[in-house]
């Protein structure tokens, strides 16, 4: 299988988890304000799992942007990475009917470091264009460090979320910087990106 096989593939597995999404939002039985304000949590959740699932999306595109082979290790990993993903909106829809409770929110939490975990896994075992520039190894080592240690840090949360859900709503924008940091690497900035690791 080719690379832009398994993108199109985990493409259409995020397209349909995000429809599953707002699926999963039901109509409230009051009208107007009364019934948004009981919609409220529900759509709380959904923007907040729109927004990890959009960032899911758009780590897994830039960690593959510059893959050039796949092995069948890495299709493993793939489907293992998107089976995470699928089990958002289960999540979603727990934390939406109970948004104090802990069960829906570690369990997001726990997907979103298992995501990463497996994220990792997957570029790893694939053969990156990256590697081919000697400059930007150590920048790519830090960068895969930095992934695990927040991955796993996760998992700490999501366990803590049993003493409070809110450890969990305040570890989710973690997933901002996982992004920024798995962003595709611009051979243009890599001498100051790596005078900037230098100090």
């Amino acid at each position: 299988m080719t690379k832009h096989r398994m993108e199109l593939f985990s493409d259409g597995v995020f397209v349909i988890v995000l429809t599953l999404l707002v699926l999963d939002l039901k109509a409230p039985a009051a009208d107007g304000w009364a019934g948004l304000l009981a919609l409220a949590p529900g759509l709380l959740v959904h923007a907040l799992t729109f927004g990890l699932i959009g960032m899911f999306w758009l780590s897994h595109h830039n960690v593959l942007a510059r893959v050039y082979e796949i092995t069948p290790r890495t299709l493993v990993l793939n489907l293992l990475t998107l089976f995470w993903v699928t089990l958002v909106p289960l999540g979603a829809r727990i934390a939406a009917e109970h948004p104090l409770g802990h069960l829906g929110i570690g369990l997001i939490t726990a997907c979103r470091s298992f995501f990463g975990l497996s994220n990792l896994a997957m570029v790893v075992s694939a053969s990156s264009s990256a590697y081919d520039d000697p400059k930007l190894r150590r920048l790519i080592s830090s960068r895969r460090w930095t992934a695990l240690a927040i991955s796993l840090a996760g998992l700490a949360v999501a366990a803590l979320c049993a003493v409070s859900p809110w450890f969990g709503y305040a570890w989710l924008p973690t997933v901002f910087v996982s992004y920024f940091r798995s962003r595709p690497l611009d051979p243009a900035t890599t001498e100051s990106a790596q005078e900037t690791l230098a100090t």
